[in-house]
């Protein structure tokens, strides 16, 4: 009897096919090789930065076809997903078996949907991970709460987003006693000045300010907060087909889906792209909802 109940074939509890095994290890070696490449034009800021096509990395990504053959992915709409043995459920909760395998357990983690559109969307900005969720403030929220603790400093562009300043000018500092020092990120030595060496966590800007529109020097504000042990938070919803701030020196980049990537106001969601910190180790903002994403799919 199949193991788990989903749209396609699934592996056996004890995952015992040689061939199964030898095509998990392709895909791992694949991926190691794809992240030790872009690890080294992220920590090697050279022309070879500016060879890489963010639409050809997309058209290049990994493509999941439907569940009859169909050239687009089904869409998946379930919440929750079944499980036929016990043993499946325990190394399902354990970790040894996860999505990139095709054991999913709940859809704010992970779905087929929401995963491999998280796939389309690191490759769109050249990172190892992307996880999406419910709302670009979601994937903001998440990634600021995860990066500071209590007592902990923040120094952000003074032009943001109108629900992200309030985010770090009022609820942050009430509900996590998380303070930030607001700056204008085109004056680097006020920038500098502003960064506090062990106490500051995260330079958080926007690549293109919302909605003024303020381009925002990444390759010479990661230089400056990395020296200080500070890393760098960049919202990069206006341009993420012109600029791709991870390869720039940014070490995590967010999105408002419900921009540039929707390109019709018709989807609310964001995405957080990540270097070297898993999905798995973010605390969980609402994830993706299968209806969103099926507009998000057809965008990109």
């Amino acid at each position: 009897m199949a193991d788990t109940l989903t749209n396609k074939k699934r592996r056996s509890a004890d995952v015992d096919d040689n061939d199964d095994d030898d095509r998990t290890a392709l895909v791992l070696k694949k991926a190691a090789a794809a992240a030790a490449a872009a690890k080294a034009v992220h920590h090697d800021h050279d022309e070879r930065e500016w060879d890489v096509d963010p639409a050809a990395s997309l058209a290049n990504a990994r493509h999941e076809f439907g569940e009859h053959g169909g050239v687009n992915m089904s869409i998946e709409a379930s919440a929750t997903f079944t499980v036929m043995e016990a043993e499946t459920m325990r190394r399902m909760f354990s970790g040894e078996l996860g999505p990139e395998r095709d054991f999913f357990i709940y859809s704010r983690h992970f779905n087929p949907t929401v995963l491999n559109l998280g796939r389309q969307m690191a490759a769109l900005e050249g990172t190892e991970a992307a996880y999406c969720t419910a709302s670009g403030m979601s994937a903001i929220s998440s990634v600021l709460m995860q990066l500071c603790s209590s007592g902990d400093h923040v120094v952000a562009s003074r032009t943001l987003y109108g629900g992200t300043h309030a985010l770090l000018s009022h609820f942050l500092p009430r509900a996590s006693n998380i303070a930030t020092t607001f700056v204008d990120v085109g004056d680097l030595e006020e920038v500098g000045r502003a960064m506090v060496e062990g106490r500051t966590k995260v330079l958080y800007v926007e690549t293109m300010s919302n909605p003024t529109l303020h381009v925002a020097d990444i390759p010479a504000l990661s230089r400056m907060a990395h020296q200080k042990g500070v890393q760098v938070v960049v919202d990069n919803t206006f341009a993420p087909m012109v600029l791709s701030p991870a390869r720039l020196g940014a070490d995590v980049v967010v999105h408002s889906v419900s921009k540039f990537i929707s390109g019709g106001a018709d989807i609310i969601a964001g995405t957080c792209y990540m270097w070297a910190i898993k999905p798995d180790k973010l605390d969980d903002g609402p994830a993706s909802g299968a209806p969103d994403d099926f507009g998000a799919h057809h965008e990109c």
